[in-house]
């Protein structure tokens, strides 16, 4: 069966009983189910602060002969599913600087210095207005570090350093820190569940589900029950190293999880990525966000053999060091687009009908002359892939330009954002 004879998850779901969210299924033969003749578009960004090592950090080229630079390597696999952007850039000093970066990104806004907090709503959240009535969760918004609070010596608040992800102008998105606790937002898994495992709770629903259903179906049923097992187990296993790894008070009080945060950032980065996976999947959210670190970053990087933070890493930004950093954050990425680009989604994958962004707000450690950029996904064949796109000499660089196209594309009609009120041809 083709797109067009895609089941509306939700309907299907109710017809069922299933009290659990499944991947896009073909069937149409289940009494009472609607179809639907597009696959539901997603937006994620996924942002890591305090500039790159930009002498790896360059592509050439389009298609199977597209060559790309040391920083990309772990991209080369999916290169037909990914755009480089190079040269696009936030206007003025949005960017600059260490202690307003992460604010601007996805507002496009330099935002107020002082003790008045004033950014803007990011285009995340702008989605999640239009389309999150669509879904069970209207957002996802995830962090690997914990927010930043005072004032930088620059006169900004740290909070603009820590959150990427506004509803509104004065007010930032709290961001879930904790996997298992963002694992449970799309499950609804709380209450007199909280020590049973979701997939245990439906098994039998989701039983049924897999007898009505074609065996394509019943296989990427499979597929979703064994993605959801796997990142509980990892959760198990961090619970079953015990309290002794964490001092935080909201998991000290026995609520579940108990196991709290993980002790190295590439495991709680690659759990966060694993739910925003399943939450793509399942259509429990069609716009996510993750914060890796922060501006000013205080992360250290032990397996990478680095034993100092991050921020102090990103003054010798053209060190090994630093260039080993970037490597490893676009890795991250890169394990994101793969695990999507796996999920049959109609004709496609769940990545060719989402737009997933990585970007950093500053190309060396104070300076912003262009943002360092990563696009993944079609949305539905909308945005052509596989090129490396140089905006360096063009008389449109504006990276809100571009913004404005993705909600075009997204079905969103916005007469501006940011500083731009022209869509970008790409």
């Amino acid at each position: 069966m083709n797109r067009t004879s895609a089941v509306n998850r939700r309907l299907l779901l109710q017809g069922l009983g299933a009290s659990v969210a499944l991947p896009w299924l073909e069937s149409t033969h289940l009494a009472g189910a609607e179809t639907s003749d597009a696959a539901p578009k997603r937006f994620g960004c996924l942002f890591w602060g305090d500039g790159i090592h930009p002498a790896e950090w360059w592509s050439k080229g389009s298609g199977d002969s597209m060559e790309l630079g040391p920083a990309f390597e772990s991209l080369e696999s999916v290169k037909a599913k990914v755009n480089f952007f190079h040269g696009l850039q936030h206007p003025g000093n949005v960017c600059g600087g260490h202690a307003k970066g992460a604010a601007g990104i996805l507002t496009g806004i330099q935002p107020q210095g002082g003790r008045t907090i004033r950014a803007a709503t990011s285009l995340d959240q702008l989605i999640a207005g239009k389309l999150g009535d669509q879904t069970a969760l209207s957002s996802l918004v995830l962090a690997c570090e914990r927010p930043v609070s005072g004032f930088h010596e620059s006169g900004y608040s740290m909070m603009y350093s820590s959150h990427v992800s506004w509803s509104s102008p004065v007010s930032p998105v709290p961001a879930e820190l904790y996997p298992s606790l963002a694992f449970d937002s799309l499950f609804e898994s709380r209450g007199s569940r909280t020590a049973a495992s979701v997939l245990d709770h439906v098994l039998g629903q989701l039983g049924d589900v897999s007898r009505k259903v074609s065996q394509s179906d019943k296989a990427r049923i499979d597929e979703y029950t064994t993605s959801v097992r796997e990142v509980e187990q990892r959760l198990v296993r961090l619970q079953e190293r015990g309290l002794d790894e964490t001092t935080d008070p909201v998991v000290l009080k026995g609520l579940r999880p108990a196991d709290g945060l993980p002790n190295q950032i590439d495991e709680h980065s690659r759990l966060m990525c694993d739910i925003i996976a399943l939450a793509f999947q399942t259509d429990r959210t069609r716009v996510a966000t993750l914060l890796l670190t922060n501006n000013l970053s205080g992360q250290v990087y032990p397996f990478l053999g680095l034993n100092v933070d991050h921020h102090n890493y990103s003054h010798g930004w053209k060190n090994k060091e630093f260039a080993s950093i970037t490597r490893f954050w676009v890795s991250q990425y890169a394990y994101l687009v793969k695990k999507l680009d796996t999920m049959q989604e109609g004709d496609g994958t769940v990545l060719d009908n989402t737009c997933l962004m990585m970007a950093n707000e500053q190309w060396t450690a104070h300076s912003a002359p262009r943002v360092p950029l990563i696009v993944a996904g079609g949305l539905s064949g909308k945005l052509k892939t596989g090129r490396s796109v140089d905006f360096e000499t063009s008389s449109e660089r504006r990276m809100s330009s571009l913004y404005l196209t993705v909600l075009d594309h997204m079905g969103i009609r916005q007469s501006g954002f940011g500083n731009s009120d022209e869509q970008l041809s790409v």
